[in-house]
Parts: C-alpha cells; structure tokens; sequence
C-alpha cells in the first residue's frame, strides 16, 4: 500500500500544480466575459455609471490591449522569478482588481464623480496582472507536467478559459455587476493561490537558473520513475546556460530560435483570425442580432457549457490523436460553421424570412465551439509551448502571445466596425477565411508533437536547421 501511495504522489502534484494554475487562467479570463454580463446593466437608464461609447468599447477591450505589451514583459518576469512564483505574486493583484470594480458601486464615489475613472483604473489594472499571468500559465503547465499528462494536464488551457467565462455567464444572470466583482475571484483566484502555494516551482526554469540540487528534487516529486527523472534532467543540463534574461534576450536571435518562436506566435494569431475571441466577448450581442431562438444570455450559457464539455473532449483526443490532425480537422469545422452563420445574416439582409432557419445561428455557433474547443484552442495552446526552446521557452512564448493578443485586440476592437462596413455577414466571412490561413499554417509549419518529449521536439528542430543548412552549401557549391 505505500509504494502504491507513493508512485500515485507525482501525478498527484502534477494534477494539484495543473488545476491550481488552471484556476488562475480561469480567473485571468474572467476580465474578458465581465463586459458581456455587465455592459448592459452599465448602460442602463438608471445606471449611476455613464460610460461614453467609446469609454464602452475600451471597458470591454482594455484586458486585451494590455496583453500586447504585457506578455513580453509577463515571458521575461517568469524567466526572472519563475512561472510559479511570478503567478503566486499577480493572483493576489488580480483579485484586489476585480473586487476594485465594487467601490464604483458606493454612492460617496458616485457623488464624487470617480465612478467611470475609476471603473476603468480597474480594467487596466486587471488587464496588465491578467497579461503577466497569461503566458506564465501556459508554460509552467508544460514544464510541470511530465509527456504521458503533459497532452491531457497542459491541453487543459483552453478549458479554465472557457469555465471562466462560463462561470462568468452564469453567475452574472443573477447577480449585480458589482457583486459579481467580488464572486469571480473569490470562486477561482483565492483557491488558485493556495494551491500555487503548496505547488512546486517548474524543475526547468530551476535548472536554467543553475539551481541544479533543487530542479533533481523537484524532479523527484513530479515524476513517476528515477528514469524519468533522470532522463529529464540530463536533458534540461545539457542545453546551454541560461543564467540570465537578458542572455535569453540574446538567444532569441538567433536562426535556431528564431524560427520555432515565429511558428508558434503565427500559431496563435491565426487561431485568433478565425474570430475566436470575438464570438466569446460578443456572444450574446450575435444572438440578439440573429433575433432568433433562445434569449441571448441563456444561448450564451448553452453555447459556454458545450465548449467547455468539448474541451475536455480535445484534451482526452490530444492523448490519443496527432495533434495537427485535430487541428486541421477542427479548423475545418469552424470555416463551415462561420460560413453558414454568414449566409444566415445574408438572407437576413436581404427581408427575408428566416423563420424556417431560426435553428441555424444555435447550431452554427454549437459547430463553431466544437471546432474551435475540440481541435483549435486545446491544441494551439499546448503546441505553441511545446515547439518553442528550452533556453528561450518563456520568453519566446511571451513574445508568441503579444503576437496572439494584438490580432485578438484587433479582431475584436473592430467587430461593430466590420460588422458596420461589410455587414454580419462579412464579417463571419472573414472568419472563415482566418480559419483557412490557420489551417494552412498548421499543415506546412507546424510540426507533430504527439509522443515527443520537449528534448526530443528541440532536437527536430535542431535537425531541421541543419538540412536546411546543408541543402543552401550544397546549392551555392561550385560544380
């Protein structure tokens, strides 16, 4: 009984270091939903709060403007402290910003007329903690989880994100905007640090800081064999030293880096083409667009709990399938899916009767989310981090999501824009044409990670370089 107890324990701290940063993902995309369930009460007759349209756009969209500059700086802090570390210093942040969001409900603030700066001193504090902790999340869950969990733990990125805003969605039906504030990070960003605080340090960043004693221990309360031990450890002492930030700084120039960290950012900013992140902010404003169906929120709520059931669906499939099968096969579901919600509102513009297709924005949408939660996100997420260096990981994955989260700004901050310039059905046709360029990014770029240790998926790209190397010497030869 006590082997039996002690082989179970690494998968257990495995499993307690994955659902406690997990939280915290959940926690730092709960900033995203918050607009969908509060903006309207907000805008409310009797609201105290007057935001202009365009304090509106920006109160909705601020979270996502400072991952821009954030998750560089996010990459190159968790190089610094570590990923464990740096996150048990924002959680607390980011929870003291959500529960700051309450005060503008206190009349002595409304009367002082502080409401509105206030409300969004908030946001842009909640979106510069959130944009720190959201490359940190994703590395330390690659590094912390060894390859036989690494598909199911790691991949389950996309889940906490979408159990946020599901969480989000539900609670805000009944409750106020400002007691809302307080609920969120009370359900998820409390729990999420203390188990952070009994988690372990990610035994990689320890052996790139030189701290190789400690990185061999941690090894040994994470993994389920002394080969496994030592096999990871060996590999994490043999990559070059990489005592510093700015000696990783240095490192991403060269060709060897280079080219995996532009993979990987590419990866991510296509996947955001596709409109992911914009059907999650404006979910319920498209069904109340489509003016069919259910009503709004209780779409959202039905679309939310399919996503995050098929998350879980893709995670159990990254442990079985070839990653870039499902990523391919997902894209094209949500190129379908876009495209008939496009025709949808095209012969809606036109006066025509849509009664007979009022179940199609439902099932388009359901489509959309199978897609995007089965195939797309779990697998864009883990692979974007597996692919990258060990020596450069968080700070070539920093630079990855500021990547992903320009296009995510962009494609969001523009949705009522396109929406106004080229119609609701322009706009899903863009979608679908993001989800074309993400699935011919994965089928010539990126390469299979299934079944590969990170060593042994840094050496493929090591080998890669080097024929690439060769077949240039042997073109330029003399005959």
């Amino acid at each position: 009984m006590r082997l039996n107890l002690a082989s179970s324990r690494p998968a257990v701290n495995q499993v307690v270091a994955a659902v406690s940063s997990g939280l915290a993902f959940a926690g730092v995309m709960t900033p995203w939903a918050f607009p969908s369930v509060s903006l309207g009460q907000l805008t409310e007759e009797r609201s105290a709060v007057h935001l202009t349209q365009g304090q509106q756009d920006w109160f909705t969209n601020l979270p996502l403007f400072m991952l821009i500059p954030g998750s560089v700086v996010g990459g190159a802090l968790a190089d610094l402290l570590g990923p464990r570390t740096l996150l048990l210093l924002l959680t607390p942040l980011l929870t003291a910003a959500m529960a700051a969001m309450h005060l503008v409900s206190y009349k002595a603030v409304q009367d002082a007329g502080l409401a509105e700066a206030l409300l969004l001193a908030s946001r842009v504090l909640q979106g510069a903690s959130a944009a720190l902790m959201n490359p940190t999340v994703s590395v330390y869950l690659c590094e912390v989880t060894e390859e036989r969990f690494r598909g199911t733990l790691a991949s389950l990125v996309d889940a906490w994100a979408t159990f946020g805003f599901l969480l989000t969605y539900v609670v805000g039906s009944f409750l106020a905007w400002h007691s809302l504030a307080l609920v969120l990070p009370a359900c998820l960003l409390v729990p999420a640090f203390l188990g952070l605080l009994v988690s372990q340090e990610s035994p990689l960043w320890l052996a790139r800081r030189g701290k190789e004693k400690e990185a061999l221990r941690v090894l040994e309360t994470l993994r389920s064999s002394p080969e496994d031990v030592m096999k990871e450890f060996d590999g994490a002492a043999a990559s070059e030293e990489n005592a510093s930030c700015w000696e990783a700084a240095r490192m991403l120039v060269r060709k060897s880096n280079l080219v995996p960290i532009a993979v990987s950012m590419f990866l991510l900013q296509a996947k955001e083409l596709s409109g992911n992140n914009a059907v999650l902010i404006y979910m319920p404003q498209i069904f109340q667009l489509a003016g069919v169906g259910m009503p709004p929120n209780t779409s959202s709520i039905v679309v939310m709990a399919t996503r995050l059931a098929c998350n879980f669906v893709g995670s159990a499939l990254l442990h079985r399938l070839p990653r870039k099968c499902l990523m391919l096969a997902g894209a094209a579901l949500s190129a379908a899916a876009t495209s008939a919600l496009g025709a949808f509102f095209f012969v809606q513009g036109r006066g025509d009767d849509v009664a007979l297709l009022s179940w199609l924005p439902m099932a388009a949408l359901l489509a959309f989310t199978v897609g995007v939660s089965v195939g797309v996100g779990p697998a864009s997420w883990l692979v974007a981090a597996e692919i990258l260096p060990h020596r450069v990981r968080s700070l070539g994955f920093g630079i990855g999501v500021t990547g992903y989260s320009l296009a995510s700004f962009l494609v969001s901050m523009t949705f009522e824009r396109v929406r106004g310039a080229w119609g609701s059905y322009g706009l899903f046709w863009s979608y679908s044409a993001g989800c074309v360029v993400y699935a011919l990014h994965v089928f010539l770029a990126v390469p299979e990670t299934r079944g590969r240790s990170l060593a042994e998926i840094e050496d493929a790209w090591g080998r890669r370089s080097s024929a690439r190397t060769r077949r240039g010497a042997a073109e330029t030869a003399p005959v």
